[in-house]
């Protein structure tokens, strides 16, 4: 599955098709917006939702941290979707792919993860108000609205960009390298969101995921 590399400061990181970012010189695999429970909150709701969309996301979080040789993941923010959507059956399920999958997991709190309260201890997370730093990137669930001291990656937008494929247009999950800011908004790592939508502007990269390949820079022109 093709990725795109980029350079961040000296920094070498892959944007790979799983929707992660992988930062090489810590080892770590970054992902943003899994919103594990968003299904079954749905449906407590009354409002039909998609079966197996947490298996999928975990199944392939797993795969992209042996993929990439991580030693560690950073979740920037929402890793769950609310309290109602926290039953028995996503707690096992969690804990059973951390029974898989014993890297560190590091989570800056989302705005979706502070009405969760404690997680379960089986879960293996260690949480972060705020933000933290980890070889000399920030990260810090919503982008900062000004110019940042260090790269910062972060999520919560869950970009979109529209692609051209033929003679269809499809909306594909992208991410987004602005160096004039120096961020990187991370697509939502689950299949199971919206988004806000991108479009190609001066001074910004945009690399979209179509068909499991990262597509870009996609209007990077200064």
């Amino acid at each position: 599955m093709p990725s795109a590399t980029i350079s961040i400061d000296g920094n070498s990181a892959e944007l790979l098709p799983e929707r992660a970012l992988f930062i090489t010189s810590a080892r770590a695999l970054v992902v943003a917006d899994l919103h594990i429970g968003k299904s079954e909150s749905y449906r407590r709701f009354g409002v039909p939702a998609v079966d197996g969309i947490d298996e999928e996301t975990l199944t392939r979080l797993g795969r992209a941290a042996m993929r990439a040789g991580a030693r560690v993941i950073v979740v920037v923010g929402d890793l769950t979707h609310s309290a109602v959507g926290i039953g028995e059956a996503e707690m096992q399920r969690f804990a059973e792919f951390r029974e898989r999958c014993s890297l560190p997991i590091r989570l800056v709190e989302g705005n979706h993860d502070r009405g969760v309260g404690t997680l379960p201890p089986e879960w293996m997370v260690d949480r972060v108000r705020g933000d933290f730093a980890l070889g000399g990137v920030r990260f810090e669930h919503e982008p900062p609205a000004a110019a940042a001291a260090a790269w910062t990656v972060s999520g919560h937008l869950h970009p979109m960009l529209s692609v051209a494929r033929g003679t269809r247009s499809v909306e594909a999950p992208a991410f987004v390298v602005d160096r004039a800011r120096r961020t990187i908004v991370l697509p939502a790592f689950s299949k199971f969101t919206r988004g806000v939508r991108y479009e190609p502007r001066a001074g910004v990269e945009l690399y979209a995921i179509a068909e499991s390949e990262v597509v870009g820079p996609i209007g990077a022109a200064a």
